[in-house]
């Protein structure tokens, strides 16, 4: 289990560790690695060849900004220029002849990979021994995102402990793009994801505390902020060098993706292939070409939805290990101003967009659906805290007992101008997000990025409330969630199921079946089904046709496997819908009850049980591991099915 990352409140009462510079910080004499955007194309291209030299270097590397300690890595750069992180970009026309000279001073043998030819079988390494330097030289004939890493381990991307390539140099790679013949696309923005970890002393085991995550050569709040003008088309290619897969999620919007790749291949989706995501699933060094219209203003964050690779940054000393910061965690981050919670409580692989408002703008929709959303505790502060949300009943109250997980299914429909308002009834802030809705930036529920001059998204406050107000675009299944302390409120229950129907249609609970797979507050964070290990069986009635709406919003399972089955071999059902958008009529295939549904994903299938017996609704993970499983018995036709 992947449990990292850090605590802003912890930073101020530890500001004399910085002082003291522990081991774990760079040399004063090291130069300094610098942060790359990359938006300036490396070496020198001249009658269509590009000749770039470029040599690895041992560097400070100021993840946390300028007035904070350095951590050494090694670092490419191009001769003559600082050390960059990432490395140099390539970025040339289709065409190009690209030579490229790599000098390695160190006293250990340098491999690089992914600068050789495209399309063939096996990518070719180019080993650089030590105190000498090797060329390449190859034809850009494929366009397309591709990067190049370097290793001076012997490791490789995927994780492998303890030679895993997390440490120094773990930041040793760079992008390179091949452009069609004319201009580079405009908007276009280059994210490279990488991972640091601090070597463990010899013989000891790998500690999650100094955890680092960044896009770009820094983690948030530090990373790039992105504007564009309303009715941009906006462009971004992705390349995960990290050693763990990453849901992306962005807020606000749908976004296509264009292509899919690796280090020797850029392949673009065929317009059957491609659908709308709210996420989508970035593995191990793979890259991803997605695109999306800035179709409304406002601020939005586009982060991976593990939430552990998005909590507050640390440097090393900062916890005494892992489970000190997991404990930090756990006990929620805090700041002097709860409405600046994203900058203070976040950090990691988040990066903030804002589309510019123009002059006077205003959201306005008086809701005619209302409906009142409790959050609620019936836990003492101090102990592991449970958080539930409750649905106000005719009177306006929630009813009387304790939370139950997860929180209520809230259904609206199409063109249904809706209004949720959210009572917080904790003695801490919270904030709501509305996963995956096409909503409006000052409703989306993140606080110190949210709404735009003159409206910006406030933390609930105990005691105070906040109204989500929406006239949903289209139907489909989505989820809301607390975005404020994360691992703590999440974990504690703040989540459950959002629901857009047709105009008209007819809710049936009876044969639209919500499935929900979560991650419990139990020490060890097991995997939940509908908020329990062990859920209640369920009844279904062949011949009759039932929507399963899953739901993955656990806080780190992000290959999780959900299956239907009887007799232990999968059965069939239909795929419908993806983030809450129908598929394109050629992928709404009848499959294999088996699909991962990544954290931050929803997906909707059709399961017409055709003959009586005994079904299992079962969660693994990405080895075949069962988290939990829930016994679903399907009775005749003229049976009686209960709910």
């Amino acid at each position: 289990m992947l449990r990292p990352r850090s605590c802003a409140q912890a930073f101020a009462v530890l500001a004399l560790v910085f002082l003291s510079f522990p081991a774990g910080f760079a040399r004063d004499d090291l130069p300094r690695i610098r942060w790359n955007d990359n938006d300036r194309p490396a070496g020198a291209l001249s009658e269509r060849v590009l000749t770039l030299r470029m040599e690895v270097v041992r560097g400070e590397w100021r993840y946390l900004g300028d007035d904070r300690p350095g951590v050494e890595v090694l670092a490419f750069r191009e001769i003559g220029r600082d050390p960059e992180n990432p490395g140099p970009l390539i970025r040339v026309p289709l065409g190009t002849e690209i030579r490229v000279t790599i000098a390695n001073p160190l006293n250990v043998p340098l491999v690089v990979y992914g600068l050789a030819a495209r399309r063939v079988a096996d990518m070719d390494s180019l080993v650089v021994p030590a105190g000498e330097e090797r060329e390449t030289r190859f034809v850009a004939d494929v366009e397309g995102t591709y990067f190049y890493w370097g290793t001076t381990t012997g490791s490789r991307l995927v994780f492998e402990a303890p030679d895993s390539r997390l440490f120094e140099d773990s930041q040793l790679g760079g992008a390179l793009v091949i452009d069609p013949a004319g201009a580079p696309p405009t908007h276009d923005e280059i994210m490279i994801m990488s991972v640091w970890f601090e070597r463990p002393p010899a013989g000891e085991e790998l500690d999650w505390q100094t955890e680092t995550m960044a896009i770009n050569g820094r983690p948030w709040p530090l990373t790039e902020r992105l504007e564009y003008e309303l009715g941009d088309s906006v462009r971004w290619r992705i390349i995960n060098l990290t050693d763990r897969v990453h849901p992306m999620h962005l807020h606000g919007f749908f976004f296509g993706v264009d292509a899919l790749g690796d280090i020797q291949r850029a392949n673009r989706l065929w317009p059957g292939e491609r659908r709308l995501n709210a996420t989508h699933l970035v593995g191990i060094g793979q890259t991803a070409d997605i695109s999306w219209h800035a179709d409304r203003p406002g601020g939005w964050p586009f982060h991976c939805h593990i939430s552990y690779h998005v909590v507050p940054n640390a440097l090393p000393g900062d916890f005494a290990d892992g489970a000190a910061r997991d404990d930090a965690l756990l006990h929620g981050v805090h700041s002097e101003d709860p409405h600046h919670h994203v900058v203070d409580g976040m950090g990691g692989l988040l990066i903030g967009v804002t589309v510019r408002a123009p002059a006077g703008y205003s959201h306005a929709v008086e809701p005619r659906l209302r409906l009142r959303l409790f959050v609620e505790s019936d836990s003492l502060p101090g102990e592991r805290r449970r958080f539930g949300f409750a649905l106000g009943g005719e009177n306006g109250e929630p009813p009387p007992g304790p939370v139950a997980w997860p929180g209520p299914t809230l259904v609206t429909w199409v063109g249904e101008p809706t209004g949720v308002k959210v009572i917080n009834r904790l003695d801490e802030p919270t904030q709501v997000h509305w996963h995956g809705l096409e909503i409006d930036s000052y409703f989306d529920g993140v606080v110190g990025i949210g709404g735009y001059q003159g409206a910006t998204t406030p933390a609930i406050m105990p005691g105070d409330s906040f109204e989500m107000r929406i006239t949903p675009p289209r139907a489909g299944s989505y989820m809301y969630h607390t975005h404020f302390n994360d691992i703590r409120q999440q974990s504690a229950g703040l989540y459950g199921g959002f629901v857009v129907l047709p105009a008209g249609a007819e809710w049936n609970p009876e044969t639209d079946r919500v499935v929900l797979l979560s991650t419990g507050s139990d020490p060890d964070m097991s995997p939940l089904l509908n908020g329990s290990l062990a859920p209640d069986p369920i009844t279904l009635r062949a011949g009759t046709t039932y929507r399963f709406r899953f739901m993955n919003i656990t806080l780190f399972n992000a290959q999780a496997r959900i299956r239907l089955v009887r007799d232990g071999f999968p059965v069939f059902w239909r795929a419908v819908a993806k983030d809450g958008a129908d598929l394109p009529r050629s992928q709404r295939r009848v499959d294999l009850a088996d699909r991962v549904v990544s954290v931050g994903e929803t997906m909707d299938f059709e399961f017409r049980p055709t003959e009586p017996g005994e079904y299992r609704l079962e969660a693994r993970s990405f080895v075949g591991e069962r988290f939990v499983e829930q016994k679903i018995d399907v009775v005749a036709e003229t049976a009686s099915a209960s709910p």
